[in-house]
């Protein structure tokens, strides 16, 4: 009974939820939820306009692509093959599904919110408008597979404004009200009142308006005064997890909160904005921090300097992203906090019979410090593409090449002689990693994937690890020429000059570029190749949704890739280390 309870209350519920994620926030005649929220609120995801939101993303690069006659047809089949597995449960819903997408008309918000020292209650708030006689029937639905189940309904007038209360078998309870044509369900009674209170502009409580760390992250991310975010998010994780210790027994975990410096971490935010001037899109995230920073938070050691692509990293890679760090800085406050929790010393004896014994190298003393600062990430496509050509190119600036390989990496190679073979490409030197033999009788790994071989070298001042010895013969051809590497890429340059026009994009601690064609290139080669197109076909003889989606590629075969590729421009990010937090930003450009 109490499964069926729990079916019939997810049945009720699931189309607003469904509805929930394409909403955004709508001007109401109340205050916007930021304005009727608490002060403590503990999480938030709001969506500002709801018909703004759609609108927007038709305007970007996806939502362009999608509309192109040429893909529009393939597009609007799989949209049916998702209708038709949902009539499946229209009738227990009340509504067809493009009716459901219909209802969001305004601002969509949901909420964490503190109850005292009891557990968090969480809340949804939804614009429908006119769309409410639709509302209506949807919860008449629910209502009734509710009572089925051996739950119950009841009223009550709070405010002057009706509420409903439903309560299932197991105890289980919600709320629901309407009012101004905004639908409202919450998970206690408790937060009705106040709620309806600060709506009606008589609440005495301040509001999450007010809230001074909610403040600071979003005047880090609200946008431009003419581009506002659709979509905005902040979290007090600190907060949450006090909540739910103290409500399960944690004060033992709590009491590590001072001295691991948690309670530095004041809140966490972003936005997402659509259509922004010359931007497709604009991401904001911001990691709200004490000043000055102890414990685990002064273990955020991001430096900042030279973003220029190394020369072993080629042109046509899918992403790049470097950052610098200080890694003994990071090692010296590591140090500093382990010891106090743990005794004088045991932070080094600790790295030393875990990790120095077991590589034969002093990782504090001959790893560390020979590190130069400077991390760089790359993904590269190998071919033929399958599900996992996708490889990964890591190179670790050291200060002295040299004396690493001798120091370092031939003492690896000494203590581990049968896991190394050392070759060369292009006259340069480096070490394939052998994987041990297939026990036998063990099953053969799968067919039609990408076999690693991965792959270290010394390029330059850079130690340089990866997946793909291709990947790194590549890398070795770039140093050559200085044409195809990344640096003398024009819409890398592109993307520089941009983020050097950001906020705090003079001196960023991290940058990254992408290639969003690169990426839907590798995509759609796949979804091309014959053994994607094989194993679709084996694997929708027992799903029917697969088997619609089979039969959508086969009745609109995907266009030339040119077709698709003429929608997308670069994108990039950068994130910064300042007296607040921690701030990153990333963004793509509208193909002109």
């Amino acid at each position: 009974m109490q499964s069926r309870f729990g079916f019939a209350l997810k049945t009720a519920l699931l189309s607003l939820v469904l509805a929930g994620a394409f909403v955004s926030l709508a001007r109401a005649e109340r205050g916007v939820a930021p304005k009727i929220l608490p002060e403590g609120t503990l999480a938030f995801v709001r969506v500002s306009d709801a018909q703004d939101l759609i609108a927007k993303f038709k305007e970007t690069a996806t939502g362009k692509m999608f509309q192109d006659e040429k893909i529009a047809p393939l597009v609007r089949q799989l949209y049916g093959s998702v209708e038709e597995q949902y009539t499946q449960i229209e009738d227990r819903v009340g509504l067809p599904l493009g009716e459901i997408l219909k209802l969001p008309q305004g601002e969509i918000c949901f909420a964490v919110v503190p109850q005292g020292d009891g557990p968090p209650a969480v809340l949804f708030l939804i614009d429908v408008k006119d769309k409410i006689l639709s509302v209506n029937k949807l919860l008449e639905k629910g209502e009734a597979l509710l009572v089925e189940s051996g739950g119950s309904k009841a009223t009550e007038v709070i405010e002057n404004v009706k509420v409903n209360l439903y309560t299932g078998q197991g105890g289980t309870t919600f709320v629901q009200f309407e009012k101004d044509g905004t639908l409202v369900i919450a998970s206690s009674k408790d937060l009705v009142k106040p709620l309806l209170a600060a709506w009606s502009g008589n609440g005495e409580e301040k509001s999450l308006a007010d809230n001074v760390k909610f403040n600071s992250i979003m005047s880090r991310c609200g946008g431009s005064k003419d581009e506002r975010p659709q979509v905005t998010f902040y979290v007090d994780p600190v907060e949450i997890a006090r909540k739910i210790l103290a409500n399960n027994g944690g004060n033992f975990a709590l009491a590590f909160f001072q001295p691991l410096g948690l309670n530095g971490v004041q809140g966490i935010g972003g936005s997402v904005t659509m259509g922004a001037g010359e931007f497709d899109s604009v991401v904001h995230f911001h990691l709200l921090l004490d000043n000055p920073r102890s414990g685990v938070v002064e273990l955020l050691a991001m430096g900042s300097g030279d973003t220029t692509p190394e020369p072993w990293v080629p042109n046509d890679v899918i992403s790049y992203t470097t950052f610098h760090w200080r890694f003994e800085d990071m090692l010296k406050n590591g140090n500093k906090l382990w010891d106090s929790l743990q005794g004088e010393g045991d932070f080094k004896n600790t790295v030393k019979t875990r990790l120095s014994d077991n590589v034969g190298i002093d990782v504090l003393e001959e790893i560390v410090p020979a590190l130069d600062g400077r991390v760089t990430y790359a993904q590269w496509v190998e071919k033929p593409v399958t599900a996992n050509s996708q490889v990964n190119i890591v190179g670790i600036k050291l200060k002295d090449a040299k004396a690493f390989q001798k120091d370092v990496v031939q003492k690896l190679i000494t203590k581990f002689p049968e896991a190394v073979e050392k070759k060369a490409f292009g006259g340069v030197a480096y070490w394939a990693i052998k994987f041990p033999e297939r026990p036998e009788g063990a099953p053969e790994p799968p067919a039609g994937l990408r076999v690693p071989t991965p792959a270290v070298a010394i390029l330059g001042d850079y130690l340089i690890l990866t997946d793909s010895t291709k990947a790194l013969h590549n890398c070795i051809k770039v140093t050559t020429d200085a044409g195809l590497g990344l640096s003398s890429d024009l819409e890398f340059k592109l993307i520089a000059g941009k983020i050097k026009r950001q906020v705090g994009g003079d001196a960023p601690g991290m940058i990254s570029f992408t290639k969003p064609e690169k990426s839907l290139e590798f995509m759609y080669e796949l979804i091309r190749a014959e053994n994607t197109q094989r194993g679709l076909e084996t694997a929708s003889e027992n799903n029917p949704f697969l088997k619609n989606v089979n039969q959508a590629l086969k009745d609109n075969p995907l266009p030339a890739f040119s077709v698709l590729a003429k929608y997308f421009a670069p994108g990039g990010g950068m994130m910064v280390n300042d007296e607040t937090g921690y701030h990153y930003m990333s963004f793509t450009l509208k193909r002109k």
